[in-house]
Protein backbone atom coordinates (compact mmCIF):
# COMPACT_ATOMS: atom_id res chain seq x y z
CA UNK A 1 0.00 0.00 0.00
CA UNK A 2 1.24 3.38 -1.21
CA UNK A 3 2.07 5.52 2.03
CA UNK A 4 0.34 8.80 1.74
CA UNK A 5 2.52 12.16 0.67
CA UNK A 6 2.78 14.27 4.15
CA UNK A 7 4.33 17.07 1.90
CA UNK A 8 1.55 20.11 0.32
CA UNK A 9 2.17 22.72 -2.29
CA UNK A 10 1.44 26.64 -2.07
CA UNK A 11 1.43 29.46 -4.40
CA UNK A 12 3.08 32.54 -2.89
CA UNK A 13 0.49 35.11 -3.62
CA UNK A 14 1.70 38.60 -0.99
CA UNK A 15 3.39 39.58 2.45
CA UNK A 16 1.03 40.99 4.70
CA UNK A 17 3.23 42.30 7.39
CA UNK A 18 6.31 43.10 7.06
CA UNK A 19 9.22 44.17 9.27
CA UNK A 20 13.06 44.31 8.22
CA UNK A 21 11.59 40.83 6.39
CA UNK A 22 8.32 38.96 5.84
CA UNK A 23 6.64 37.93 9.02
CA UNK A 24 3.02 37.09 8.02
CA UNK A 25 2.48 35.80 4.46
CA UNK A 26 -0.55 34.39 2.24
CA UNK A 27 -0.42 31.45 -0.33
CA UNK A 28 -3.17 30.22 -1.97
CA UNK A 29 -4.00 26.68 -2.68
CA UNK A 30 -6.43 24.11 -4.13
CA UNK A 31 -10.25 25.06 -4.97
CA UNK A 32 -9.92 28.66 -3.76
CA UNK A 33 -8.77 28.06 -0.30
CA UNK A 34 -5.47 30.32 1.53
CA UNK A 35 -2.13 29.49 3.65
CA UNK A 36 -1.61 31.80 6.03
CA UNK A 37 2.26 31.61 7.24
CA UNK A 38 4.00 33.26 10.23
CA UNK A 39 7.49 33.79 11.14
CA UNK A 40 8.77 31.27 13.40
CA UNK A 41 12.13 31.42 15.35
CA UNK A 42 13.40 27.71 14.50
CA UNK A 43 12.50 24.58 13.20
CA UNK A 44 14.87 21.86 12.25
CA UNK A 45 17.75 23.15 9.87
CA UNK A 46 15.27 25.64 7.69
CA UNK A 47 17.01 28.83 7.14
CA UNK A 48 13.91 30.84 7.25
CA UNK A 49 11.36 28.86 9.29
CA UNK A 50 7.00 29.90 8.93
CA UNK A 51 3.90 28.07 11.00
CA UNK A 52 1.33 27.84 8.62
CA UNK A 53 -2.44 27.05 8.56
CA UNK A 54 -5.11 26.00 6.28
CA UNK A 55 -8.32 28.04 5.89
CA UNK A 56 -10.55 28.81 2.84
CA UNK A 57 -11.29 31.92 1.46
CA UNK A 58 -14.24 32.43 4.09
CA UNK A 59 -12.91 32.43 7.13
CA UNK A 60 -10.22 34.34 5.36
CA UNK A 61 -12.39 36.73 4.39
CA UNK A 62 -13.81 36.98 7.87
CA UNK A 63 -10.01 37.04 9.65
CA UNK A 64 -9.75 40.26 7.24
CA UNK A 65 -13.15 41.99 8.64
CA UNK A 66 -11.81 41.26 12.05
CA UNK A 67 -13.95 38.55 13.49
CA UNK A 68 -11.35 37.48 15.20
CA UNK A 69 -7.23 37.77 15.17
CA UNK A 70 -4.05 35.74 13.83
CA UNK A 71 -3.94 33.97 16.87
CA UNK A 72 -7.16 32.45 16.68
CA UNK A 73 -7.48 31.93 12.86
CA UNK A 74 -3.75 29.70 13.45
CA UNK A 75 -5.08 28.00 16.24
CA UNK A 76 -8.20 26.67 14.96
CA UNK A 77 -7.92 26.87 10.73
CA UNK A 78 -10.99 25.35 8.97
CA UNK A 79 -9.41 23.03 6.79
CA UNK A 80 -7.91 21.53 9.75
CA UNK A 81 -4.57 21.37 8.84
CA UNK A 82 -0.99 23.05 9.84
CA UNK A 83 2.13 23.37 8.18
CA UNK A 84 6.13 24.07 8.37
CA UNK A 85 7.78 25.26 5.71
CA UNK A 86 10.90 27.17 4.49
CA UNK A 87 10.50 30.62 3.29
CA UNK A 88 13.83 30.47 1.06
CA UNK A 89 12.68 27.27 -0.54
CA UNK A 90 10.15 29.05 -2.72
CA UNK A 91 11.19 27.96 -6.40
CA UNK A 92 8.92 30.21 -9.21
CA UNK A 93 6.86 31.31 -6.31
CA UNK A 94 5.64 27.55 -4.97
CA UNK A 95 6.85 25.87 -1.96
CA UNK A 96 6.68 22.41 -0.54
CA UNK A 97 4.57 22.59 2.86
CA UNK A 98 5.20 20.06 5.32
CA UNK A 99 1.99 18.75 7.60
CA UNK A 100 2.79 18.69 10.81
CA UNK A 101 0.27 18.15 14.63
CA UNK A 102 -0.52 21.27 16.05
CA UNK A 103 -0.42 19.54 20.38
CA UNK A 104 -0.40 22.29 23.03
CA UNK A 105 3.39 21.60 23.66
CA UNK A 106 4.12 23.15 19.99
CA UNK A 107 1.33 26.18 20.58
CA UNK A 108 3.65 28.15 22.75
CA UNK A 109 6.63 28.34 20.15
CA UNK A 110 4.18 28.70 17.15
CA UNK A 111 1.55 30.83 17.57
CA UNK A 112 1.32 34.63 17.89
CA UNK A 113 0.17 36.51 20.72
CA UNK A 114 -2.91 37.41 20.90
CA UNK A 115 -4.53 40.21 20.21
CA UNK A 116 -2.83 40.95 16.06
CA UNK A 117 -5.75 42.00 13.70
CA UNK A 118 -6.10 42.37 10.10
CA UNK A 119 -5.62 45.98 10.47
CA UNK A 120 -2.43 45.68 12.07
CA UNK A 121 -1.12 44.13 8.55
CA UNK A 122 1.63 46.59 7.30
CA UNK A 123 0.85 45.62 3.51
CA UNK A 124 -2.60 46.08 2.00
CA UNK A 125 -4.61 42.72 0.96
CA UNK A 126 -4.84 42.35 -3.02
CA UNK A 127 -8.48 40.84 -3.14
CA UNK A 128 -8.86 39.81 -6.38
CA UNK A 129 -10.51 41.10 -9.33
CA UNK A 130 -14.63 40.50 -8.48
CA UNK A 131 -17.11 39.74 -10.83
CA UNK A 132 -18.76 43.16 -11.93
CA UNK A 133 -21.11 44.26 -8.70
CA UNK A 134 -24.49 45.48 -8.82
CA UNK A 135 -27.18 46.85 -6.54
CA UNK A 136 -30.53 45.00 -7.18
CA UNK A 137 -33.70 46.81 -5.61
CA UNK A 138 -36.98 44.57 -5.58
CA UNK A 139 -39.90 47.29 -4.93
CA UNK A 140 -41.99 45.58 -2.74
CA UNK A 141 -46.22 46.74 -2.12
CA UNK A 142 -49.59 45.22 -0.63
CA UNK A 143 -49.78 43.03 2.29
CA UNK A 144 -46.48 40.98 3.67
CA UNK A 145 -46.06 38.47 6.98
CA UNK A 146 -42.13 37.80 7.54
CA UNK A 147 -42.35 33.88 5.88
CA UNK A 148 -43.13 35.51 2.90
CA UNK A 149 -40.36 37.90 2.64
CA UNK A 150 -38.28 34.75 3.64
CA UNK A 151 -40.03 32.44 0.80
CA UNK A 152 -39.45 35.00 -2.02
CA UNK A 153 -35.95 35.95 -0.77
CA UNK A 154 -34.87 32.16 -0.31
CA UNK A 155 -36.43 32.00 -4.28
CA UNK A 156 -34.11 34.81 -5.28
CA UNK A 157 -30.99 33.33 -3.03
CA UNK A 158 -31.57 29.66 -4.87
CA UNK A 159 -31.61 30.97 -8.38
CA UNK A 160 -28.99 33.67 -7.64
CA UNK A 161 -26.40 30.93 -6.35
CA UNK A 162 -27.59 28.86 -9.49
CA UNK A 163 -26.87 31.85 -12.17
CA UNK A 164 -23.14 32.28 -9.91
CA UNK A 165 -22.18 29.06 -10.34
CA UNK A 166 -23.07 28.38 -14.05
CA UNK A 167 -21.70 32.10 -14.81
CA UNK A 168 -18.28 30.80 -13.03
CA UNK A 169 -18.49 27.04 -14.18
CA UNK A 170 -18.36 28.35 -17.88
CA UNK A 171 -16.16 31.24 -17.67
CA UNK A 172 -12.55 29.91 -19.87
CA UNK A 173 -10.52 31.39 -16.97
CA UNK A 174 -11.81 29.18 -14.00
CA UNK A 175 -9.47 26.55 -12.78
CA UNK A 176 -10.41 23.17 -12.93
CA UNK A 177 -10.25 22.43 -9.38
CA UNK A 178 -12.54 25.55 -8.75
CA UNK A 179 -14.79 23.65 -11.71
CA UNK A 180 -14.78 20.16 -9.75
CA UNK A 181 -15.95 22.04 -6.58
CA UNK A 182 -19.00 23.31 -8.31
CA UNK A 183 -19.41 19.66 -9.87
CA UNK A 184 -19.02 18.53 -6.34
CA UNK A 185 -21.95 21.00 -5.09
CA UNK A 186 -24.40 19.29 -7.62
CA UNK A 187 -23.65 15.83 -7.77
CA UNK A 188 -23.40 15.17 -3.66
CA UNK A 189 -26.99 16.17 -2.74
CA UNK A 190 -28.51 13.73 -4.79
CA UNK A 191 -26.23 10.45 -4.06
CA UNK A 192 -29.23 9.46 -1.77
CA UNK A 193 -32.11 10.30 -3.71
CA UNK A 194 -31.89 14.33 -3.34
CA UNK A 195 -32.36 16.63 -1.36
CA UNK A 196 -33.24 20.63 -3.15
CA UNK A 197 -32.83 22.25 -0.22
CA UNK A 198 -29.41 20.65 0.27
CA UNK A 199 -28.87 21.31 -3.39
CA UNK A 200 -29.37 24.99 -2.94
CA UNK A 201 -27.51 25.32 0.02
CA UNK A 202 -24.62 23.19 -1.51
CA UNK A 203 -24.57 25.72 -4.49
CA UNK A 204 -24.22 28.96 -2.33
CA UNK A 205 -21.98 27.13 -0.27
CA UNK A 206 -19.49 26.38 -2.91
CA UNK A 207 -19.36 30.55 -3.73
CA UNK A 208 -16.64 32.60 -2.60
CA UNK A 209 -18.07 34.52 0.23
CA UNK A 210 -17.32 37.70 -2.15
CA UNK A 211 -19.71 36.25 -4.50
CA UNK A 212 -22.60 35.35 -2.41
CA UNK A 213 -25.79 37.22 -2.59
CA UNK A 214 -26.07 40.11 0.11
CA UNK A 215 -28.62 41.95 1.44
CA UNK A 216 -27.93 45.94 1.69
CA UNK A 217 -31.32 46.74 2.81
CA UNK A 218 -34.92 46.13 3.69
CA UNK A 219 -37.84 48.61 4.12
CA UNK A 220 -41.00 46.37 5.31
CA UNK A 221 -43.66 49.61 4.30
CA UNK A 222 -45.98 49.17 1.62
CA UNK A 223 -44.84 50.23 -0.43
CA UNK A 224 -41.46 49.23 0.41
CA UNK A 225 -37.93 47.42 -0.81
CA UNK A 226 -35.37 44.71 -0.61
CA UNK A 227 -32.01 45.93 -1.55
CA UNK A 228 -29.66 42.93 -2.63
CA UNK A 229 -25.71 42.87 -3.83
CA UNK A 230 -24.33 40.75 -5.98
CA UNK A 231 -23.20 39.79 -9.32
CA UNK A 232 -24.68 42.54 -12.07
CA UNK A 233 -25.01 39.20 -14.58
CA UNK A 234 -27.08 37.03 -11.96
CA UNK A 235 -29.59 39.47 -11.69
CA UNK A 236 -29.59 39.89 -15.18
CA UNK A 237 -29.76 36.38 -15.93
CA UNK A 238 -33.16 36.52 -12.82
CA UNK A 239 -34.84 38.70 -14.93
CA UNK A 240 -34.24 37.06 -18.11
CA UNK A 241 -35.59 34.09 -16.83
CA UNK A 242 -38.79 35.77 -15.45
CA UNK A 243 -39.39 37.54 -18.65
CA UNK A 244 -39.07 34.10 -20.44
CA UNK A 245 -42.06 32.76 -17.93
CA UNK A 246 -44.00 35.55 -18.85
CA UNK A 247 -43.54 35.05 -22.85
CA UNK A 248 -43.65 31.19 -22.70
CA UNK A 249 -45.58 30.22 -19.36
CA UNK A 250 -47.91 27.73 -21.28
CA UNK A 251 -45.29 25.75 -23.48
CA UNK A 252 -42.61 25.48 -20.00
CA UNK A 253 -45.07 24.29 -18.01
CA UNK A 254 -46.42 21.28 -20.50
CA UNK A 255 -42.28 20.37 -20.59
CA UNK A 256 -42.03 20.27 -17.14
CA UNK A 257 -45.07 18.27 -16.07
CA UNK A 258 -43.88 15.82 -19.05
CA UNK A 259 -40.18 15.32 -17.13
CA UNK A 260 -42.08 15.28 -13.74
CA UNK A 261 -44.14 12.81 -14.61
CA UNK A 262 -41.68 10.55 -16.21
CA UNK A 263 -39.50 10.63 -13.05
CA UNK A 264 -42.68 10.24 -10.66
CA UNK A 265 -44.03 7.63 -12.91
CA UNK A 266 -40.69 5.10 -12.35
CA UNK A 267 -40.11 6.05 -9.57
CA UNK A 268 -37.08 8.05 -10.03
CA UNK A 269 -37.46 11.14 -7.52
CA UNK A 270 -36.05 9.56 -4.90
CA UNK A 271 -33.96 7.14 -6.86
CA UNK A 272 -30.17 7.93 -6.14
CA UNK A 273 -28.13 9.35 -9.02
CA UNK A 274 -25.54 6.76 -8.86
CA UNK A 275 -28.25 4.18 -8.93
CA UNK A 276 -29.85 4.90 -12.52
CA UNK A 277 -29.16 3.64 -15.35
CA UNK A 278 -27.64 5.89 -17.97
CA UNK A 279 -28.09 3.70 -21.42
CA UNK A 280 -31.89 2.34 -21.03
CA UNK A 281 -34.55 3.51 -23.05
CA UNK A 282 -35.88 5.44 -19.83
CA UNK A 283 -32.86 7.36 -19.63
CA UNK A 284 -33.01 8.47 -23.29
CA UNK A 285 -36.45 9.42 -22.91
CA UNK A 286 -35.12 11.70 -19.14
CA UNK A 287 -32.31 12.80 -21.42
CA UNK A 288 -34.93 14.41 -24.60
CA UNK A 289 -37.72 15.39 -22.27
CA UNK A 290 -34.84 16.93 -20.16
CA UNK A 291 -33.43 18.72 -23.50
CA UNK A 292 -36.94 20.30 -24.29
CA UNK A 293 -37.74 21.87 -20.91
CA UNK A 294 -33.88 23.03 -21.18
CA UNK A 295 -34.56 24.81 -24.73
CA UNK A 296 -37.36 26.89 -23.21
CA UNK A 297 -36.05 27.76 -19.93
CA UNK A 298 -32.68 29.14 -21.88
CA UNK A 299 -31.11 29.07 -18.89
CA UNK A 300 -28.04 26.81 -19.53
CA UNK A 301 -27.47 24.27 -22.39
CA UNK A 302 -28.72 20.90 -21.94
CA UNK A 303 -25.09 19.98 -22.69
CA UNK A 304 -23.22 21.74 -20.33
CA UNK A 305 -25.83 21.76 -17.29
CA UNK A 306 -25.18 17.91 -17.87
CA UNK A 307 -21.23 18.38 -17.47
CA UNK A 308 -21.81 20.53 -14.46
CA UNK A 309 -23.60 17.49 -13.10
CA UNK A 310 -20.36 15.31 -13.54
CA UNK A 311 -22.51 13.51 -16.54
CA UNK A 312 -25.21 12.14 -14.26
CA UNK A 313 -28.53 12.12 -16.75
CA UNK A 314 -30.79 12.50 -13.31
CA UNK A 315 -29.33 15.17 -12.07
CA UNK A 316 -29.20 17.22 -15.08
CA UNK A 317 -33.28 16.62 -15.08
CA UNK A 318 -33.90 16.88 -11.36
CA UNK A 319 -32.20 20.30 -11.77
CA UNK A 320 -33.99 21.79 -14.61
CA UNK A 321 -37.37 20.87 -12.64
CA UNK A 322 -35.84 22.56 -9.46
CA UNK A 323 -35.47 26.00 -11.70
CA UNK A 324 -38.82 25.49 -13.26
CA UNK A 325 -40.40 25.44 -9.84
CA UNK A 326 -38.33 28.19 -8.51
CA UNK A 327 -38.95 30.57 -11.47
CA UNK A 328 -42.87 30.15 -10.97
CA UNK A 329 -42.77 30.75 -7.52
CA UNK A 330 -40.81 33.76 -7.37
CA UNK A 331 -42.71 34.97 -10.65
CA UNK A 332 -46.04 34.44 -8.96
CA UNK A 333 -45.11 38.12 -6.35
CA UNK A 334 -44.25 39.69 -9.20
CA UNK A 335 -48.15 38.60 -11.66
CA UNK A 336 -49.64 39.62 -7.96
CA UNK A 337 -48.12 43.16 -8.45
CA UNK A 338 -46.64 42.51 -4.64
CA UNK A 339 -42.85 43.12 -6.36
CA UNK A 340 -41.76 44.63 -9.40
CA UNK A 341 -38.19 45.27 -10.73
CA UNK A 342 -37.10 49.48 -9.52
CA UNK A 343 -37.08 50.95 -13.23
Amino acid sequence: MTKKSNLYKATFEQVLFFADEPQLVLFSSLADTKVVAVAINKWDNYENPFFAAHVSSEQFNDYLNEKFDLRYLLLKPDKKKHFVFDFNAIENNVVSLKKIELDRDKQKDLLPDSGLFSRDHTEEYKRPSKRKQAMQKFLVDGSWDLPEFSHFYRQVTDLYALFSNIDIYTDKGTPVDTKDVITDAFINPFKGGGSYSSLYKSLVGSLANDNRLHVSGITYNSPGHINLRGSTKSFKDISSLLSNFDDNSSLLKEKYKALDKTLGDNKLRALSADKFEESSDLAKLVVSQSKDLADILNVIEYKQLLKMAGSKKLIAAKVLLSIYRRAEKLQEYFLEGRVSFEK
